[in-house]
Parts: C-alpha cells; structure tokens; sequence
C-alpha cells in the first residue's frame, strides 16, 4: 500500500495524511515533535504510535509525512 491523502497517520484524532501535510505546510513544520506539541493541532499526542514507526508498524507516520512534505512528495 502507497501512502496518498486519505491514508490515516493519526487514529486517535482522526487525521489523515492530506490534513496534516496542509498543516505541515501552513505551519512551516521541520520535525514531527512539532506536529505533536501543538496544541491548537490535536495528533500524535495520544497514543504516540504514529510518531515513527506508524499505528500499524507500517512506517506511515509523522516523521514520514513531514519528510515526504519537505521533499515536495506531497
């Protein structure tokens, strides 16, 4: 499976990889730490599984999303 804009990142909060890659890039995020101390911006403050390795250990996670943002992927 290839991550597009549907694909979950954040379960907990419901957040899609589309909704946050327009974060990442409204806000100008370089590391996925940021994502998750936002507080206007509920995701990965929950359960922490989509921080690196993915909800379902597939790798689809913020440190993805905000690497495939800054490489123009998304």
């Amino acid at each position: 499976m290839r991550p597009d804009r549907q694909t979950m990142i954040c379960y907990c909060h419901d957040v899609s990889l589309g909704k946050l890659a327009d974060y990442i890039r409204k806000e100008d995020i370089t590391h996925w730490r940021q994502v998750v101390e936002d507080r206007e911006f509920l995701c990965g403050d929950t359960c922490e599984k989509c921080w690196e390795e993915g909800y379902n250990n597939d790798g689809f996670s913020l440190a993805m999303a905000v690497g495939m943002v800054q490489k123009g992927y998304l």
